[in-house]
C-alpha cells in the first residue's frame, strides 16, 4: 500500500519512521513517569485513561522500533552518509531497552500485570538479543559504538529491574512474606515521638508489615491482633487516618512501582551505576563525537535521548529522596543530629496529600432523572458508562473521620468487655451487623428485619437509600443532621452501582436497576410515603418476600415506618446515620483484599480505609489461632488480655 504513495511522501516516511517511533517512545516514558504517580492521589478518569494508554503503548512502540532498527541495519548497502546515519540510529537501540525497563514510578498498571513477570522475562531475553544484533551490525572503527556500551549496560539493568520487581510483587512471592518485620518494628516504636508527623510515619511502617501479609489472604496469629489492637486504639481519629494514608501509600508502592528494589541496598547500587553510565555516555558524546559526520536531525534526537535519560534518572532519584520510605528510613536508622536535620529539610519539600481524600457519591434519584435525557445512548450499549457521569466527589471531612473511627472503636471495645478478644463467633457477629445492632438497641429490630437482616445486602442498601432521600426532602428542618447520612448513603449506592465487586454482591440483574430507575422517575418525592401501606400490612409483606415490590416502594414504606416509630427528627437521623455506618463496616469486612489493591490506583476508596481501620482494631475474621505454636501463646476459652499479650510478646 505504501508503494502507491507519492515519492515525496514515501521518502518522508522512510526518513522519519524510526525517528518518529523513538520520539514517541520517549514521550510515552515521560507521560508515565510524570502522570503515573498521580493516579494514587487524583481520582479522575482522565488520569487513568492517560496512564492506561501510555502503559499499554510504551512497550509496543519500543518493541516495534527495535524491530525496525534491526531491519534497517540488515541493509548494509548505500553510501558513507547512509552508513553513518545507520550507525547513529543503531546507537538508539540501548535507549529503547531503557524505555522497556520503564520508570521507577510505575511498573504495573494493575496487580494482574505482576503475574505476567514470566512474559516480561522472555521479553527481556528477546529484546536484549535484538538490541545486541542492531548494535553488532553497526560496529565499526568509530568511538560511537564504544559510547553505546555503557548505555547498553544501563538499559539491561533497567529492564532486568522491572522484571525482578514484577516477580517480587506477584501473589506467589508476596505470600512468602512473614510477620518478622512487624514484630521488630513494633518493638522499635515503643517510645513515642514528640513530633506527630514522625510518629505517624513510624506507626504506618509498623502496621504496613501486617497489612501486606493480610492482603495475600494470609491469616495473622492472635498475638498480631493483640499488638495491633493495643497500639492502634490509642491513636486519635485524625491521626489514625493519617497513619493509614502513609500505610496504603507503602502498599501502593509495593504493588505498582519499583519500590521493592530501589529501597534496598542492592537497588541503590544499581541506581548509582545506571546514572553514572548515562552521564558518562552523555559527556563523551558531547566531547568526542564529530557531529558533522551525521545528519543534524539524528544528532539532535541523540542529544535529546541522552539528556532525557539523565533527567529521568535525576527525577527518579528525587522521587526516591522525597518519598515516605526515605523519611521512615531516616527515622528508623537515624536518631542523631544529622539525620534529624536531613529529615526536617526534606519534610518541608514533600506533599501531605497521599490519596484523593474524596468520597464518591451516586444519587439514584437524581441519576434516574438525568438518565431520561440520555435514554438514546442505551441503544448503542453505553448506558453503563453514562452512569459514571452521575458520580460526584465530596471531600472527606474531619467530622466524618471522627464519626467512623469512634464507631469502630466502640465495636472494638465490645470485644474487650468480657475479655473475648479471641472469640471468633463474637467477632463474626459484630462485623456482620448491617443496621441490626443499632435497631436492637432502640428496641426496633423486630419491626425492621424486613429491610435489614431478612433481605439481601444489596436490596437493603437500595431501600435505605431511597428512604434517606425521601426523608431529607420532606424534613427541611433536619438539614443539620442529614449530612453524614446522605454522604454515607450516596457512597454505598456508588459502590453498589459503580463498584459492585467491592461489595459481597452487587446487581445480579441489570434489568432490575432499569426498573428502579423507571419507578424513581415516576415517583413524587414530596408526596412519596403518605399513601404507602404500613410495614406490617399482610399483602405488602407477602409481595415483598417474593420480591414483586421494588426497592422504591419498599423505601416509601420504610419512611412511613421511621416517622411513626421515632417522632423526634434528631433522634431519627442519628439512628439512620448509625444504620449506614454499620452497612459501611459490613461492606468493608466482606470486601476482597484484591479489590482494595485495585482501588489504590484509582485515588483510593473510603471503604479501603475502613477495612484497614477494622483490621488494626482487631475487627477482622482474618486471624487464626495456631495450636502448634506453643511458645507464642496458649489457647483460652476466655482470655485475660494483659496476661496473654505478655506471653505473646515473650515478656
Amino acid at each position: 500500500m505504501l508503494k502507491n504513495l507519492p515519492e515525496e511522501v514515501l521518502n518522508l516516511w522512510n526518513n522519519w519512521e524510526i525517528r518518529g517511533m523513538i520520539l514517541l517512545s520517549l514521550l510515552l516514558q515521560t507521560i508515565l513517569i510524570i502522570f503515573g504517580p498521580l493516579r494514587k492521589t487524583i481520582a479522575r478518569v482522565w488520569i487513568r485513561i492517560l496512564v492506561w494508554s501510555a502503559y499499554l503503548s510504551a512497550d509496543m512502540v519500543a518493541t516495534v522500533a527495535l524491530g525496525n532498527l534491526a531491519w534497517s541495519q540488515g541493509d548494509s548497502s548505500g553510501d558513507g552518509s547512509k552508513k553513518a546515519n545507520n550507525s547513529i540510529q543503531a546507537f538508539w537501540a540501548p535507549f529503547l531497552l531503557l524505555h522497556l525497563g520503564g520508570p521507577d514510578t510505575i511498573t504495573a498498571y494493575s496487580i494482574e500485570d505482576n503475574e505476567l513477570w514470566l512474559r516480561h522475562l522472555l521479553g527481556l531475553v528477546v529484546q536484549v538479543v535484538v538490541a545486541f544484533y542492531v548494535f553488532s551490525r553497526s560496529w565499526g572503527s568509530g568511538i560511537l559504538q564504544f559510547i553505546g556500551i555503557p548505555m547498553f549496560i544501563a538499559g539491561f539493568i533497567k529492564y532486568s529491574e522491572r522484571t525482578w520487581v514484577l516477580w517480587s510483587s506477584c501473589s506467589k512471592s508476596l505470600r512468602n512474606s512473614s510477620l518478622s518485620g512487624f514484630r521488630s518494628s513494633y518493638d522499635r516504636t515503643r517510645n513515642l515521638e514528640s513530633d506527630q508527623q514522625r510518629e505517624y510515619l513510624r506507626q504506618a511502617y509498623t502496621f504496613f508489615h501486617i497489612s501486606k501479609f493480610t492482603m495475600q489472604d494470609l491469616a495473622p496469629p492472635y498475638w498480631a491482633l493483640l499488638a495491633s489492637h493495643l497500639r492502634f486504639s490509642k491513636i486519635p481519629a485524625d491521626g489514625a487516618f493519617k497513619v493509614l494514608e502513609v500505610e496504603l501509600g507503602l502498599i501502593y508502592d509495593m504493588l505498582y512501582t519499583k519500590a521493592p528494589l530501589i529501597y534496598s541496598r542492592f537497588g541503590i547500587i544499581l541506581r548509582c551505576i545506571s546514572f553514572l553510565l548515562s552521564v558518562t555516555a552523555f559527556i563523551i558524546f558531547q566531547v568526542k563525537i564529530e557531529k558533522h559526520a551525521y545528519s543534524s536531525i539524528n544528532v539532535a534526537i541523540t542529544y535529546l535521548l541522552l539528556a532525557a535519560s539523565v533527567f529521568l534518572e535525576l527525577y527518579d532519584f528525587l522521587c526516591l529522596v522525597l518519598s515516605d520510605r526515605t523519611m521512615i528510613w531516616l527515622l528508623d536508622k537515624g536518631g542523631n543530629a544529622l539525620t534529624s536535620a536531613i529529615y526536617s529539610r526534606l519534610r518541608k519539600l514533600t506533599t501531605s496529600k497521599r490519596w484523593s481524600r474524596c468520597i464518591s457519591q451516586y444519587n439514584l434519584i437524581s441519576s434516574s432523572i438525568g438518565d431520561k435525557q440520555l435514554k438514546c445512548l442505551k441503544l448503542v450499549g453505553i448506558d453503563e458508562m453514562m452512569r459514571q457521569m452521575h458520580v460526584n466527589r465530596k471531600g472527606l471531612n474531619g467530622g466524618l473521620q471522627k464519626f467512623i473511627f469512634e464507631h469502630l472503636l466502640k465495636k472494638a471495645e465490645m470485644m474487650k468487655e468480657n475479655f473475648n478478644l479471641f472469640d471468633k463467633k463474637l467477632r463474626s457477629k459484630i462485623i456482620g451487623q448491617r443496621g441490626d445492632d443499632v435497631l436492637e438497641r432502640e428496641g426496633l429490630l423486630k419491626n425492621f428485619k424486613w429491610c435489614t437482616t431478612e433481605v439481601e445486602f444489596s436490596r437493603s442498601i437500595l431501600v435505605w437509600h431511597v428512604a434517606t432521600e425521601i426523608c431529607s426532602h420532606n424534613e427541611k428542618d433536619a438539614s443539620n443532621y442529614v449530612s453524614k447520612s446522605k454522604c454515607l448513603s450516596e457512597y454505598m449506592m456508588y459502590l453498589l452501582v459503580i463498584r459492585p465487586n467491592m461489595l459481597s454482591k452487587g446487581f445480579g440483574d441489570e434489568g432490575y436497576l432499569n426498573t428502579l430507575m423507571r419507578d424513581l422517575r415516576d415517583m413524587d418525592i414530596n408526596q412519596s410515603y403518605s399513601e404507602a401501606p404500613r410495614y406490617d400490612d399482610a399483602e405488602f409483606r407477602k409481595e415483598w418476600k417474593t420480591e414483586n415490590k421494588s426497592a422504591v416502594f419498599g423505601g416509601r414504606v420504610l419512611v412511613k415506618q421511621l416517622v411513626e416509630s421515632i417522632s423526634e427528627s434528631k433522634k431519627r437521623w442519628e439512628m439512620i446515620e448509625e444504620v449506614w455506618m454499620e452497612m459501611l463496616t459490613h461492606a468493608a469486612a466482606h470486601c476482597p483484599w484484591k479489590e482494595h489493591a485495585h482501588a489504590l490506583r484509582r485515588g483510593g476508596e473510603l471503604l479501603t480505609h475502613v477495612s484497614f481501620l477494622m483490621l488494626h482494631l482487631g475487627l477482622s475474621q482474618q486471624y487464626e489461632y495456631k495450636s502448634s505454636d506453643k511458645t507464642e501463646y496458649k489457647y483460652y476459652s476466655e482470655v485475660s488480655i494483659p496476661k496473654t499479650f505478655l506471653e505473646c510478646i515473650g515478656r
